[in-house]
């Protein structure tokens, strides 16, 4: 004998192939909005650090300035007209979270990340150069200056995301 079938549209559960298809656009959603949210924080940080950027850089420039003229907070006194870091050397300052100067940072601390200097958290890491001035300049001799922002300052250098800033500076 077989049970009567039920004519009723209101069924009690659902069916393997409905389940298997709920299973499986799970599978799909739920990684796409981790992977949403991960580059929602990524574009968060580059903005925060493309806010700071407007004085950060400032006091990087302030900072090459004083080098020149033999008074500076962090960097080692410098001529105008010559081209730094020396050969070798590494000019860079580290930044607070809220793009205050910290110090400066030595190459090896450069190359593999820094966490804190003086007990407070480093954010922002500038790295300072300069190349010789092209000859068909024609004026007073100026250097190209290259600044570049990098972060989080805990990572690696070769794995740092990077603002690049340019200027002339005698």
């Amino acid at each position: 004998m077989k049970p009567a079938r039920s004519n009723n549209p209101c069924r009690g559960g659902s069916t393997l192939l409905e389940a298997v298809i709920a299973a499986g656009v799970l599978a799909v959603a739920i990684p796409l909005v981790g992977g949403v949210l991960a580059r929602a924080g990524q574009c968060a940080i580059a903005a925060q650090a493309d806010t700071r950027s407007t004085w950060i850089i400032p006091a990087c420039l302030d900072e090459i300035r004083a080098s020149r003229t033999g008074c500076p907070r962090y960097l080692p006194p410098s001529t105008n007209g010559r081209v730094f870091p020396p050969g070798g050397e590494v000019w860079a300052l580290a930044f607070s979270a809220a793009g205050k100067p910290l110090g400066r940072v030595a190459r090896a601390p450069y190359a593999r990340g820094t966490r804190e200097i003086a007990g407070v958290a480093v954010c922002y890491i500038v790295s300072l150069s300069s190349s010789p001035a092209p000859a068909e300049m024609a004026g007073p001799p100026l250097l190209p200056v290259h600044l570049s922002l990098e972060f989080p300052a805990a990572a690696p250098a070769d794995h740092r995301r990077k603002l690049s800033f340019h200027t002339l500076m005698p």
